[in-house]
């Protein structure tokens, strides 16, 4: 039973992760398309967000 709890909590753990990559790639996809911000302003916004 351990192990499955284990697996259910990474699984947890993971789907939480991707939704999070889901809101950034949102956030920040349409501002780099645009030329709103560059790659390098986007990497500081995620590293401190995250």
């Amino acid at each position: 039973m351990k192990i499955v709890a284990g697996l259910f909590d990474r699984v947890g753990i993971n789907t939480r992760k991707a939704r999070t990559l889901v809101q950034f790639r949102d956030m920040l996809l349409p501002k780099l398309i645009t030329g709103e911000i560059r790659v390098r302003d986007a990497e500081k916004a995620v590293e401190t967000t995250l």
